[in-house]
């Protein structure tokens, strides 16, 4: 009897239960199909809007709030998540987007692909999906089919059919049916199938402006449909993680108080080039908020700056002061970075690069900081220049009000220097509107003290970008030397090598100068110190090609004359400057081909001459140790002389620093093994990545394999190491320093 009576009860259950759920979708699906948007049922699939009514009813059935996170797999391994919200709170994108896995640092990073935001009709519920991972289709998509519907809009946009529509494009050679075709091949099959003609066309434009380059195209129009008063933002950007660039296109918007209504990203092959992130967003004013055509300026504006903005710059003016700007933040923490090395040299603890910042940042100082920027940006303004009488009493009554009210001396002491930076600086970018870092050419009596007295460099150039911050030191008007790129393995390292960022530039540079004696031009050098810390093999790639670019296009900001720079660009050094560079540690072909590429974009008069050992050009540096085989000749001499050693027959030592990965050191490393045989033994070597000691002299054989395979220090062998031989990493404490004072602790005939 009571088993009966249990099973009765089991089925009363089910059959109520079932009941409550028949009554509850019934209820559900004709409000969902009545108030959501009719582009959320043209481009989300029916089996996923099928999941979200499912996920919606389950919610109203257990009286709960409309609040869910769904995470689906998808066959070919993308992953899908999607939140489900009460309401259209402002803000709410940034909110999410903060949510979202990153994992980009590390192997399994599955990049966003995809991503679609939609706000019902009544605003009781948003619905926002995330794909991550790239779609691979198990058989080639038939594009004509796929893409029907806008080879048919782009066959009447061409015939002349939305000529008097304003709203449509206008008809181009892009959208012939065989050029489209042809772009489609690089489009998912999602995108081609979701897509509204019409936009689709409008993004083709956008990207091929941005197309081949590290550029960003904006397009902002008022959206005509139910949507009153709302505005469509579309993005092309190229080579920017997607979730990055999205992240920053909210953070911009809330700050500048539109709400995000609907969102849609794509991403898009560019063949060599990378990628393109397509982004559009309908956006509405919050209440309150007046809409001018200069905010939609400044905003798109700021948008391109987003990109190539520092996080500790976006930190500064996203989170902590919002009132400060983008341009006022972008100068305060690029004074900060090259204050360090000015700074630390006469209190390198209480000059640290976190103390400088934070010091120069407390919300009781930030008005003053904020003050020198707007000295700074009043200065180079080029529709209205400070005059120079203005600019020195402004300077002036400033420094007054630091003495006066600043207590802190550490702080009054940094806010002095920042204004003698402003004064010191001849020429800068700030202006430029397409500019991928902020530059300066400063006079070079700023980065030392008066009662130094080394050789004042004739120029020196400052760029603060993205993760990285560089010099250009030269000791002649024309000067050629090579860049490196310094990639501490973490944080503490990174700040120990921004104390020294420019002495190392500055001895670098000079030692050229002194090589480049008996020719024309003089010696320079160019360091650009990037910060990788945390980052996986493959992000710290992308850091690095990323910072290359920055640097090198900044450069030609300041010395390209065109009549873009002449209108944006104040010039107190009023003279023509001409720099050439080559490739140092950890440059790599990409680099030099990228950088030739963009002088001839820019306008450079000899853009073959900017960049040295171009692949296909002149003497490859590298492939032929052409600057390793005239140090030999002096070392050669050297101990010949100095020593009375014949290293052609007696046993010599040589410590070196440079890694068997880079131009001089690693020709070096064959050189004296194809010269000198066992004689040579070299007991140390230290690189960017550690150093690698032995007494009894480095294996020669598997030195020969990390230059063979340009593999830095760090991944020498221990196992052919002798028992007293030893490999320090520089990503600890410890082996940075024993990286950092081999030179000093072995000894050799030769250095």
């Amino acid at each position: 009897y009571s088993s009966f009576t249990a099973s009765n009860k089991h089925t009363s259950q089910i059959h109520e239960l079932t009941r409550q759920n028949t009554s509850t979708i019934e209820r559900v699906v004709p409000w969902f199909l009545n108030t959501m948007p009719a582009s959320y049922f043209a481009q989300v699939p029916e089996e996923f809007r099928t999941d979200h009514i499912k996920a919606i009813s389950a919610i109203q059935d257990a009286s709960m709030d409309m609040h869910m996170n769904l995470s689906t797999h998808l066959p070919d391994g993308r992953q899908v998540l999607t939140f489900i919200r009460p309401g259209n709170e402002p803000g709410r994108l940034l909110q999410l987007v903060n949510e979202l896995p990153w994992d980009h640092n590390t192997d399994k990073y599955l990049p966003l692909s995809r991503v679609q935001v939609f706000t019902s009709k009544d605003e009781s519920l948003s619905m926002s999906i995330f794909v991550y991972g790239e779609e691979m289709p198990s058989e080639p998509i038939a594009v004509d089919v796929m893409g029907s519907r806008i080879l048919d809009y782009a066959q009447d946009v061409q015939r002349g059919k939305y000529l008097h529509d304003h709203r449509a494009p206008d008809p181009s050679n892009l959208f012939t049916r065989e050029n489209l075709l042809e772009y489609m091949q690089s489009c998912s099959e999602t995108y081609l199938l979701r897509s509204d003609p019409r936009r689709f066309l409008k993004q083709r434009l956008l990207y091929d402006q941005v197309s081949g380059t590290e550029g960003m195209a904006i397009s902002i129009e008022e959206s005509l449909t139910n949507d009153t008063g709302t505005y469509w933002i579309d993005i092309a950007v190229t080579n920017s993680l997607p979730q990055v660039t999205l992240e920053n296109c909210a953070r911009l918007l809330k700050l500048h108080n539109f709400d995000v209504l609907r969102s849609h990203l794509d991403v898009v092959a560019d063949g060599n080039n990378g990628n393109v992130t397509l982004l559009r967003m309908v956006v509405s004013p919050l209440a309150g908020t007046v809409v001018t055509e200069s905010i939609f300026r400044n905003l798109q504006c700021e948008l391109k700056r987003a990109k190539w903005l520092d996080p500790q710059t976006m930190d500064l003016i996203f989170d902590r002061y919002p009132w400060l700007g983008v341009k006022r933040g972008e100068v305060i923490t690029a004074f900060c970075s090259l204050m360090h090395p000015i700074m630390a040299k006469t209190n390198p603890l209480g000059f640290s690069k976190a103390n400088i910042y934070d010091a120069v940042t407390k919300t009781r100082y930030i008005p003053y900081a904020s003050s020198v920027a707007d000295l700074f940006l009043d200065r180079f303004n080029p529709q209205a220049p400070l005059p120079d009488e203005s600019f020195i009493s402004r300077a002036q009554e400033l420094r007054a009000s630091i003495d006066a009210d600043v207590e802190d001396t550490a702080t009054a002491e940094l806010l002095l220097k920042m204004i003698e930076i402003v004064e010191h600086t001849l020429k800068t970018n700030i202006y430029l509107p397409n500019r991928y870092a902020l530059g300066l050419r400063l006079d070079p009596r700023i980065m030392d003290a008066e009662e130094d007295e080394r050789e004042l460099p004739f120029g020196v150039l400052f760029v603060h970008g993205r993760r990285f911050n560089a010099y250009h030191v030269r000791f002649r008007d024309i000067s050629r030397g090579g860049m490196r790129l310094v990639t501490p393995a973490s944080s503490e390292q990174y700040a120990l090598e921004s104390a020294r960022h420019y002495d190392e530039c500055y001895g670098l540079a000079f030692a050229q100068q002194l090589k480049n004696k008996d020719i024309p031009e003089g010696g320079s050098k160019a360091v650009n110190l990037i910060n990788v810390s945390g980052l996986s093999e493959s992000g710290k790639n992308f850091v690095m090609r990323k910072s290359v670019k920055a640097f090198t296009d900044t450069i030609l900001d300041l010395i390209v004359e065109s009549k873009d720079i002449n209108e944006n660009m104040v010039d107190y050094l009023g003279k023509k400057e001409v720099l050439y560079l080559g490739p140092d540690e950890q440059v790599i072909p990409e680099d030099i081909n990228w950088i030739v590429q963009r002088a001839a974009l820019r306008g450079y008069e000899t853009p073959n001459a900017f960049m040295s050992s171009k692949p296909r050009a002149g003497i490859n540096h590298k492939e032929y140790g052409v600057t390793s085989e005239g140090v030999n000749v002096y070392l050669d001499v050297a101990l010949r002389r100095a020593l009375g050693i014949d290293p052609k027959t007696d046993s010599f030592t040589i410590k070196m620093t440079g890694g068997p990965d880079g131009d001089v050191a690693g020709n070096e490393i064959k050189i004296l093994i194809r010269e000198y045989g066992e004689n040579a033994k070299i007991v140390g070597i230290a690189d960017h990545s550690g150093c690698a000691e032995d007494p009894e002299g480095l294996n020669h054989d598997e030195l020969l394999r990390l230059v063979n395979n340009n593999l830095c220090i760090s991944n020498f062998d221990p196992s052919k190491l002798s028992s007293d031989g030893i490999v320090h990493l520089a990503d600890n404490d410890e082996g940075a320093k024993a990286r950092n004072n081999m030179h000093n602790r072995l000894e050799a005939d030769a250095f």
